[in-house]
């Protein structure tokens, strides 16, 4: 009888063979031809069979492939045999089928502690790189499903008791993820068995129902840039001054010809996207973009040479910002005409394009590539500005002197008013005295992210003057009954107000109740959230509460455990309904919202960014926090209590009332 044994081999006929020389874990297998078995009795051919392996001794069973199911299909049918006697009645079987196969392969497997599939990339969210498993363990025959972030880290079991992520050794299910992402281009469910020792690969099929987005949008854009929803007026201002001065004279540098045409922003659910084409092009060269790609569009690896910033290009940036600085500082309300108002609009705009050229370079580019060397939060004086970190300390030390009359707006959009201002959310914001860390040895901060923050603090002075001017252009359009109210402004496009202004009349596009609308899905929009990221049409990731999860997991930051109410915060316009002693659940964060974050009995924040500053608040005042709790934001309810066991990395949900599941299960 000829048996073939199919031995690693990069051109065999086989898949099993090649899959072998790639070094995946392919259990012993051989090749058996029709004639060779069909000339054989039972009882000889069992003998042949049970003298195959040489190993396992008798605790094994028999995997027999049967090919293709259906014509032009790359799935094979696995058969499952627990005995020699079982392989061989199965193996004469199908050799007498008509029409029967020429061959088959057959694989000799040990007693499985757990057995399952392993996703490349998770199989329903094409927003998530995480890795996916699902199976069964020995003990509890529930199919169960665990999940690892980009990370490896565990973010989600399904099971406490009898867990598939306690029968199977974590590091060897991430083990073959990383084999199977790197042999193939395409998302890969690999079979899988685990006989308590060892993992052992049946077989690995490309996952057809995850093709690659034509296009995708993220909501996140380089560091510290649109964080929160946008007005109409200030997104087709900053949008449009960084898309002239920093990604049009980017591809025309780099002879980027696809995307001569191409938007690299748009506004849905009234906050700014920016179209992921742009950072796909940009991430051969610039490791710190690679998050900010689809998984499907990532490469294997992020770039692991860091793109040079030179000292020259270094002094041209900070000299262009103490210009700005300048002129910024020298800016002079002017008298409210028609005529000086709109001058000294354009005049602002110019200082906008200026800055953004340069903050492009840094929060895109530079200091994202350095970021990806750091593993803790940056220190809070390298993330805020003078007015922030005072307004912060004083709180801190139990004082309420600065509140009131402070400067601070909590976003740059000049529809963000100061606390000083009436009405605005300094009745919301109370002392909450904290001690502040000695944090252990001096951490030098790299001179790109000083730079950075410099930019920042010329953005918020930049729409500081900006909400000065448009105030008296408001009042200005409300006198001669164009505008309803002067904040109606905000809510105009640019297009829209150059109408309004040079025509005298309010275009027909921006009726009063378009304008109505606007300002009910601009707070709304704030409130809820907005999905991470558009593919294809498709949001994922959206909303508050849409997903209840019972538990969830991050990576520790700061030790601590507490319990309250969990509470959402996704704008500045959420931070009004922080309490002392609330669980504090954030995405990307502004550091003028850290004086009410101070208030938060624990921090849960869904990124691992090292220039988030909710993470260098919880690490400098000692709040219990967690980070990399990925889809945190779209799996939690506001109110609902939460326990944070920031030791472990957990946020734990108290389960809902039997009134409040009645009420789910209608529509």
């Amino acid at each position: 009888m000829s048996i073939d044994v199919l031995t690693a081999d990069e051109q065999g006929s086989e898949n099993l063979q090649r899959w072998a020389a790639m070094g995946l874990p392919v259990p012993p297998s051989w090749r058996l031809h029709r004639e060779d078995v069909l000339n054989m009795d039972g009882d000889a051919l069992v003998q042949k069979l049970r003298a195959l392996p040489r190993m396992f001794d008798e605790d094994r069973y028999w995997v027999l492939h049967q090919g293709p199911m259906n014509p032009g299909s790359c799935r094979e049918s696995l058969l499952n045999l627990d005995s020699d006697n079982a392989l061989a009645s199965a193996l004469q079987a199908i050799f007498k089928h008509d029409p029967p196969p020429e061959q088959v392969v057959i694989q000799a497997m040990p007693r499985q502690c757990a057995a399952g599939v392993l996703f490349t990339r998770h199989p329903l969210r094409q927003d998530l790189p995480h890795v996916v498993v699902e199976g069964v363990a020995d003990g509890n025959s529930e199919r169960q499903r665990i999940i690892f972030d980009d990370q490896g880290r565990l973010v989600h079991a399904s099971h406490d008791h009898h867990s598939l992520a306690e029968a199977v050794g974590h590091d060897q299910l991430l083990a073959l993820h990383q084999a199977l992402k790197q042999n193939f281009d395409r998302p890969q469910a690999g079979e899988w068995v685990y006989d308590g020792k060892r993992i052992w690969l049946l077989q690995t099929l490309p996952v057809g129902s995850l093709p690659a987005p034509r296009e995708a949008w993220t909501r996140r854009a380089g560091t510290g840039l649109f964080v929160q929803a946008e007005s109409p007026l200030w997104y087709t201002l900053a949008a449009r001054w960084f898309k002239s001065s920093f990604w049009e004279p980017m591809v025309e540098k780099r002879d980027w010809d696809k995307l001569v045409k191409v938007e690299p922003y748009r506004r849905q659910h009234s906050h700014i996207y920016t179209n992921c084409a742009y950072f796909m092009a940009l991430q051969d060269e610039h490791p710190g973009v690679f998050r900010h790609v689809p998984p499907a569009w990532q490469r294997l690896q992020p770039a692991e040479q860091i793109a040079p910033y030179s000292g020259l290009q270094y002094t041209l940036d900070r000299l262009a910002l103490a210009m700005i600085s300048r002129e910024v500082r020298q800016w002079q309300h002017p008298q409210a005409t028609q005529e000086a108002l709109w001058h000294s609009l354009m005049q602002l705009d110019s200082l906008g394009e200026r800055l953004s050229k340069v903050e492009g370079r840094l929060s895109y580019l530079v200091v994202p590539d350095l970021l990806t060397r750091e593993q803790a939060p940056l220190p809070l004086q390298a993330l805020t500005t003078a007015t922030e970190l005072a307004l912060l300390l004083d709180l801190a030390a139990g004082r309420n002197n600065l509140a009131e009359q402070s400067e601070l707006r909590t976003g740059s959009d000049p529809v963000h008013a100061a606390l000083s201002e009436k009405p605005a959310q300094a009745a919301s914001l109370g002392p909450c005295q904290r001690q502040r860390r000695a944090l252990a040895g001096s951490r030098e901060v790299a001179k790109p992210v000083e730079l950075l923050r410099q930019a920042r603090a010329l953005r918020i002075a930049l729409g500081n003057r900006f909400r000065q001017l448009l105030r008296d252009m408001g009042a200005l359009v409300v006198n001669d009954g164009l505008l309803q109210h002067p904040d109606d402004i905000y809510f105009l496009y640019f297009d829209e107000l150059w109408q309004l202004w040079m025509g005298l009349r309010l275009p027909s596009s921006a009726s009063h109740e378009t304008i109505a609308d606007r300002k009910l899905r601009y707070l709304d929009d704030s409130l809820q959230g907005a999905p991470d990221w558009k593919m294809d049409q498709i949001g994922y990731g959206f909303g508050g509460g849409q997903r209840i999860s019972p538990l969830l997991r991050g990576q520790s930051l700061v030790s601590g455990k507490v319990q309250g109410p969990v509470r959402r915060v996704c704008s500045a316009w959420t931070l009004n309904r922080v309490s002392p002693g609330d669980i504090v659940v954030v995405d990307q964060v502004d550091p003028s919202w850290l004086p009410w974050l101070l208030q938060a009995g624990g921090i849960v924040i869904s990124e691992q960014d090292p220039a988030n500053a909710a993470a260098s608040l919880a690490v400098e005042f000692g709040i219990p926090a967690i980070w990399a709790a990925s889809d945190v934001m779209h799996s939690v309810q506001d109110e609902r209590i939460g326990t944070l066991d920031a030791e472990q990395g957990t946020l734990e949900i108290e389960p809902p009332s039997e009134s409040e599941s009645g009420q789910d299960k209608h529509p």
